[in-house]
């Protein structure tokens, strides 16, 4: 008995730790932007087939924290940022391939998760601000960075990671019930 509790634990811990960033890409593809814990939302993501990011509209200003976001970025020295982007309303998006705690954190302290949003581009092409010669050439894997990905969409977005505890414990409680009248079920028929 206690061997199947094991196994119901983790297969538990298996479904949040996927259910949850799928939760959290999902919301950022459809339009409500999932905010993180840090108040900076996840407006969007690209993928080579799918693009999900917000779009800049014809006649967008330039908004007036443009150049301090682009500046706080090459100060903080990390090469997985790779566009500053202005949208219609005033705000702009950060596009980077790597989703960083740190980075929302920054982000959300320095300039407000109104005036800065982020786009996660795993896929996209190295850049640097330089011209190519500050960052040093990096392999997918650490330019991504999975492991702190995944860490971020899973712990750092509240209602997501919410969602998902809630639809699993609801899986879990539809499955029992199920199990039980099943089981009521089977001991009702008179062995024949």
């Amino acid at each position: 008995m206690s061997m199947n509790r094991v196994v119901r634990a983790a297969a538990t811990v298996i479904l949040l730790a996927i259910l949850v960033p799928l939760l959290v890409l999902s919301s950022a593809a459809v339009g409500p932007a999932p905010r993180h814990w840090s108040g900076v939302s996840l407006s969007g993501w690209e993928l080579p087939l799918v693009d999900a990011r917000p779009r800049q509209e014809p006649g967008t200003v330039r908004a007036p924290h443009l150049d301090a976001v682009t500046d706080r970025l090459i100060a903080r020295g990390d090469g997985g940022w790779q566009a500053v982007v202005p949208l219609h309303d005033g705000s702009v998006y950060v596009e980077t391939t790597r989703l960083d705690p740190s980075l929302f954190a920054e982000l959300g302290r320095d300039f407000g998760g109104d005036r800065v949003s982020v786009v996660y581009a795993p896929l996209a092409p190295q850049v640097s601000p330089d011209g190519g010669g500050g960052v040093p050439a990096q392999t997918l894997w650490q330019r991504t960075d999975p492991l702190v990905t995944w860490a971020t969409l899973m712990f750092g977005f509240p209602w997501q990671l919410g969602a998902a505890l809630l639809l699993t414990a609801v899986a879990y409680v539809v499955a029992a019930r199920a199990r039980r009248r099943r089981a009521a079920g089977t001991a009702a028929v008179p062995a024949g």
